[in-house]
């Protein structure tokens, strides 16, 4: 009888670790990854299972055969179709010549794609991934790098005055810079007007009176030539004034 039962509290562990191998994820940890289901940890890197299957009952160097794949060899207990140095990425190949499978330096932390190569041995070498945002060195694709705002100014940047800065994901921060052309707000040393900005000046303040052109300013912060023209001509200066008669304009005398 106790031998009935213990063979029963044996069955059953059986079929409990049975189950739970069942249930139990095929997924393997392969360095720095988790290989999925369906691929196994070769070298540090995770392949096809039908790679390793090929091999495993050959040695290296025999020949061996992957469905839907090819013939290939057997090196390092993989079915290797191609190998390193053929230009195209094969098997274990991280790269193979110009074949970089799509990767740039900003898959290596690089802000910027250029310098990625192959090296001999077919895996990446990223001695050429240079740069990043937040090195103080402005690269091509960064408007600035920190103190670096490559020559730039407030005043290259259309403005009169103030400090330009680099913000920390590397673009211009204007917000230092004061005045420039075009923000309406008319800058006395070096602007006429600006918009409708006029410096509360007009024609008449100016000695232009009557039905003159009233001022008007340019696009580069300049009087338009024709302000305060009456009929396309300047009266004198608070001796005349412009008047309209049937649309015909004239200069006369202040009385």
């Amino acid at each position: 009888m106790r031998a009935t039962v213990a063979f029963r509290r044996v069955a059953i562990i059986l079929i409990v670790l049975a189950a739970a191998g069942c249930v139990q994820s095929d997924a393997r940890p392969c360095g720095d990854v988790i290989c999925p289901s369906g691929r196994v940890c070769a070298r540090g890197t995770c392949v096809d299972q039908s790679i390793v299957s090929a091999c495993a009952r050959l040695i290296d160097g025999d020949s061996c055969s992957v469905p839907e794949v090819g013939g290939g060899t057997c090196q390092s207990g993989m079915c290797l179709v191609g190998s390193c140095g053929d230009g195209v990425i094969n098997a274990i190949d991280a790269c193979d010549g110009e074949d970089l499978g799509g990767k740039t330096c900003q898959d290596f932390g690089s802000s910027y794609p250029e310098g990625l190569k192959c090296a001999s041995d077919c895996s990446f070498d990223k001695s050429g991934c240079q740069g990043f945002c937040g090195d103080s060195v402005r690269q091509s694709s960064e408007q600035c790098d920190d103190v670096d705002l490559s020559g730039k100014s407030c005043i290259s940047e259309g403005f009169y005055s103030g400090d330009l800065v680099c913000t920390s994901d590397c673009k211009l921060n204007l917000g230092g810079c004061k005045g420039r052309c075009g923000d309406s707000i008319r800058n006395s040393f070096n602007e006429q007007c600006d918009g409708q900005d006029f410096g509360g000046s007009t024609c008449e303040q100016r000695g232009f009176h009557g039905d003159v052109v009233p001022l008007k300013c340019t696009s580069a912060c300049g009087l338009a030539p024709e302000s305060c023209t009456c009929g396309g001509a300047f009266c004198e200066r608070n001796t005349q004034r412009c008047v309209l008669t049937d649309q015909i304009f004239t200069c006369q005398a202040v009385m």
